[in-house]
């Protein structure tokens, strides 16, 4: 399919000025990125209403420090009991929080019908590989803490996008290889980054004018990791892979870097024996889920293929 109208009238705004600032020397910086992701928020449509929506805590000791990850609980029906949904944010590791990510968290509360915990784990490079990471299974494996009080199924799923769904990936991997566990049943990975080795066929073809530039991931990554680290070895893609994975929808962008790894993911997922299924986002970019006044129509399909695999595992087509 082609690009969106709507994304080709942005990005012809957008690029000349990446032109302009990569000429002139501007250089990136993590405030910078956050400001900019944060600004991303502009497109986004009213807030979806939640009965009820609360913010906690989850403190754990990492053996050097005692850690305080803030999480922010959406419960669609009170005194219900719901299946829960564990929601990871994206931010290149970098950028994103409970707010920034606020409209979304409440849409996948909204379209599923369930519990929904947004974590807001540390971000790089004041807190590098595998800090971040560490904080989000932390609080997985406190989500009976987190939801004391709160009716829940006890069944839970997992959605998240971009750099967040390099953190549950990473999960499922480290749960695969018999390190952690995991209580994840589904999950949801939106434009999935899964490759730290940026080795996909995708960064070719879409690496540079399609929002998010092969430049930028290559800097991202250079902030989430020490030298020394094995980035391949830290890569979903890459592996340990099980049959015993968490039922995985993959919606990759169209028009992404990240798409050719994305499809790859999956079909290893699939040769290890697991459950996963790839359904493209048609004619979209990377980050699209941000720009619901754009794109109405394509994010409300985001969020009924996502409640309708979390509901019953099956699995929709984009159009």
């Amino acid at each position: 399919m082609s690009l969106h109208p709507a994304f080709e009238a942005y990005l012809a705004e957008l690029n000349p000025l990446i032109i302009a600032a990569r000429a002139a020397g501007v250089e990136s910086t993590p405030e910078s990125a956050r400001a900019a992701l944060a600004g991303l928020n502009q497109y986004a449509l009213p807030a979806v209403e939640v009965a009820q929506v609360f913010d906690s805590a989850v403190e754990y000791d990492d053996g050097v420090e005692t850690v305080r990850v803030p999480v922010r609980v959406y419960v669609p029906a009170p005194g219900e009991p719901r299946d829960v949904v564990f929601f990871v944010h994206g931010g290149g590791h970098m950028a994103g929080d409970l707010d920034v990510y606020d409209f979304s968290a409440r849409r996948v509360a909204a379209a599923t019908g369930m519990v929904t915990v947004s974590v807001d784990y540390r971000r790089s490079p004041e807190a590098r590989f595998p800090l971040g990471l560490t904080d989000a299974y932390q609080v997985l494996r406190r989500l009976d803490d987190v939801l004391a009080g709160v009716a829940t199924t006890g069944r839970v799923n997992a959605v998240a996008d971009s750099g967040g769904a390099a953190k549950l990936a990473s999960i499922a991997m480290r749960a695969a290889a018999g390190e952690w566990e995991s209580p994840i049943a589904r999950q949801a990975l939106i434009y999935p980054s899964l490759d730290y080795a940026m080795g996909g066929a995708s960064f070719d073809a879409f690496g540079q004018g399609f929002f998010l530039e092969a430049a930028r991931v290559a800097w991202y990554f250079d902030q989430y990791f020490s030298d020394g680290d094995d980035r391949s070895a830290a890569s979903p893609v890459t592996g340990p892979f099980s049959a015993d994975m968490p039922e995985t929808l993959v919606i990759p962008a169209e028009y992404d870097p990240l798409l050719s790894e994305a499809e790859e993911y999956a079909a290893r997922m699939r040769a290890a024996g697991a459950r996963a299924e790839v359904v493209t986002a048609e004619g979209m970019i990377h980050a699209f889920a941000f720009f619901e006044a754009l794109v109405p129509r394509d994010i409300e399909r985001l969020y009924e293929l996502i409640a309708q695999f979390f509901a019953d595992g099956t699995v929709g087509t984009w159009t």
